[in-house]
């Protein structure tokens, strides 16, 4: 039998004054995966885990070179689903770059951020101020027995 985790409210984490936002980021997405069981040694989950990494990481990242920088990262569990989200002041969309955009610099990260996840998207930033908000879905293995 495999069970899902428990659904939690959001978690929300500033990242405006931080110097290093993408460590912060990964370091509460980290905590919050070790915290759910998910450090465990089931192969699968552990993937999903380090894509999930490498997600947040991409994710705060581009906030960081494309804007002013990342504003909050939302952390949300539905049960399988964790939602990662953020928020920066740039109203631009982010796009996958085509291949002959890319290069030593960059512009590979959005790419990377379709094949890694379920879904994402951009939508209005929840306090209405300028800018947008950044989401992605992974859809986790449920836990082992």
């Amino acid at each position: 039998m495999t069970s899902a985790l428990a659904p939690s409210p959001t978690q929300h984490l500033s990242l405006g004054d931080s110097p290093a936002p993408a460590r912060q980021a990964r370091h509460a997405v980290q905590a919050d995966l070790e915290a759910r069981g998910l450090g465990c040694a089931d192969p699968a989950i552990e993937e999903c885990a380090g894509m999930t990494m490498l997600i947040v990481s991409e994710l705060v990242t581009n906030a960081t070179r494309h804007s002013h920088g990342p504003q909050e990262m939302r952390i949300r569990w539905d049960g399988q689903q964790l939602t990662l989200e953020v928020d920066d002041d740039t109203p631009a969309a982010p796009r996958i770059r085509p291949p002959s955009e890319r290069g030593e610099t960059g512009g590979f990260g959005m790419d990377l951020i379709d094949q890694l996840s379920d879904s994402w998207g951009t939508r209005p930033r929840p306090d209405h101020c300028t800018g947008k908000t950044v989401y992605v879905c992974i859809i986790f293995p449920p836990l082992p027995a």
